[in-house]
């Protein structure tokens, strides 16, 4: 095996004669075969969204509901009982490898030998972030398309000076803020480039006038969907909806520095406590160990030999300089955001766009961490999404929607949106999580409401790694020891199994 490795380049060559298209016909295969089978609650929520025709533009991604809704509603006219969540993982899947073209189209548009090109678009394509986004129904994936395109239009603007160029980037960087509200840093980057890299005012004030498109949509939307009166404050209560209600979390501590650095290595290496699990159960899951280890001991020696890195003499230095401030905007961001890894997703591309245009990396080293990559990530990220069920919560589900007059409180907050996404009853109000639990006080509440009996998953559930627990130290500690328990059944998922109790208040 290690002496294939030393191969690889030519391998890479032999894949570069076939053409893109066969590339890109090998990476699609592990995003449409492979779709995950533990959806976020996010998912379920844009999926129940869009089979009910609700809430279809959401402040933080405004176009993401609708534009799906558009493409899936009509296919559900005409087939019934339409798989709405596995169709909106296809989509994203679909634009995922879009997005790997146009990086390609870039790509071809700079001074890079064609081998390099093929690598570049493998370790994008098969990094974590992008890959796990890309089989999920998450708003992350379609926006970075149009961010693309928009970076693909202003190098042509640079090459050729016209401004239909300018005009058609800050379009494409628009729709791309319309799809999600993250992308605006990539637009004020490119802002920056036109900026800097011609100083025309024509071309500033193009780019910034076409802008307007973002705002002139929101209040569209404001006016005639959520039919509010065209005012400041409901404007900005609006766009900033997410902000003003606290679900955007921002602040500055120990966390932000801690869960950046964890975000930074996931957005390309899956890293959970689920590669334990897997281990435990099949020694062959150890492999990948075995092949990221080999490659960071090459890593190594080629950095001993200086053999690893060098200064590109001939790049598109506006471009590349471009899109590292737009790296360093994106990364700052994440940082704000304690490290959030989902405002990251777009890093390979905007790194690949940079730094690795300034500096040519030995291919040699690159493409063995495009086949670490595939390996680590398929087999510790992708195949187990797919393959198992961590919790099985749908059982859970199933449970509730047959005991309709009793409160449940359960501790994967997925569960509720799980319950909307089946049923199309948003927010039930029987369905408690546990975290919003913050008294005693609350908790008696909740045995007052129509002498209700109330069912928790939260005893003896599987304990695996939760960030928010981490951060927030406010939680309530549900124990349930002033009450009568009473193990009514259990289901087992891939973490263990989790156990349902019927708790009852104790007569005096």
């Amino acid at each position: 095996m290690i002496i294939g490795f030393k191969k690889l380049p030519g391998m890479i060559e032999k894949i570069n004669k076939t053409g893109i298209i066969y590339l890109l016909i090998f990476i699609s295969i592990f995003y449409f075969i492979f779709p995950t089978n533990n959806s976020s609650l996010d998912a379920y929520a844009y999926a129940g969204y869009i089979d009910s025709g609700e809430s279809l533009f959401a402040p933080h991604h405004l176009l993401y509901n609708v534009f799906l809704f558009s493409i899936i509603h009509p296919v559900k006219l005409v087939v019934h009982n339409l798989d709405i969540l596995l169709i909106s993982k296809y989509i994203n899947s679909f634009f995922l490898v879009l997005n790997l073209l146009i990086f390609y189209l870039i790509l071809s548009k700079l001074s890079l030998v064609k081998k390099e090109k093929i690598i570049f678009t493998l370790i994008v394509g098969f990094s974590f972030s992008l890959w796990r986004y890309g089989t999920e129904n998450e708003t992350y994936i379609i926006p970075i398309a149009f961010s693309l395109l928009a970076s693909l239009q202003f190098l042509n603007y640079l090459n050729t000076n016209k401004l239909r160029h300018v005009f058609f980037s800050s379009v494409f960087a628009s729709i791309a803020c319309l799809f999600h509200q993250i992308h605006f840093f990539w637009w004020l980057g490119l802002l920056f480039g036109v900026l800097y890299n011609r100083q025309k005012f024509k071309a500033v004030a193009l780019y910034s006038a076409t802008a307007l498109l973002v705002p002139l949509v929101y209040i569209l939307v404001l006016i005639y969907y959520e039919n509010q009166v065209l005012s400041f404050h409901n404007l900005t209560h609006f766009v900033f909806h997410d902000f003003y209600m606290g679900s955007a979390r921002s602040e500055f501590g120990w966390e932000n520095f801690f869960f950046t650095a964890v975000s930074s290595f996931r957005t390309f290496f899956q890293f959970h406590p689920n590669i334990w699990f897997l281990i435990q159960r099949s020694f062959v899951y150890s492999i990948p160990i075995v092949l990221s280890l080999y490659f960071f001991y090459t890593l190594l020696k080629f950095l001993k030999r200086k053999e690893l890195i060098m200064m590109r003499s001939n790049f598109v230095s506006g471009f590349a300089k471009t899109h590292l401030l737009i790296f360093i905007l994106q990364f700052l961001f994440a940082f704000y955001s304690a490290g959030n890894v989902e405002f990251m997703v777009m890093i390979p591309f905007l790194l690949f766009l940079s730094f690795f245009l300034i500096y040519k990396i030995n291919l040699h080293i690159l493409s063995l961490l495009s086949l670490t990559l595939f390996v680590w990530n398929f087999s510790y990220g992708i195949y187990p999404n797919h393959r198992f069920n961590y919790y099985n919560d749908e059982v859970l589900v199933d449970f509730i929607i047959k005991h309709p007059d009793d409160i449940f409180i359960v501790k994967n907050a997925d569960v509720l949106n799980r319950y909307y996404y089946k049923t199309g009853i948003d927010n039930y109000k029987n369905i408690v999580l546990y975290h919003k639990i913050h008294s005693a006080a609350e908790l008696e509440e909740l045995f007052e409401q129509n002498n209700a009996i109330i069912y928790t998953d939260i005893i003896d559930k599987p304990a695996i790694f939760d960030r928010s627990e981490i951060v927030s130290s406010d939680y309530y500690k549900l124990d349930f020891k002033e009450y009568n328990k009473e193990y009514t059944f259990r289901y087992d998922g891939f973490y263990g199994t989790s156990f349902i109790y019927k708790i009852q208040q104790r007569s005096n």
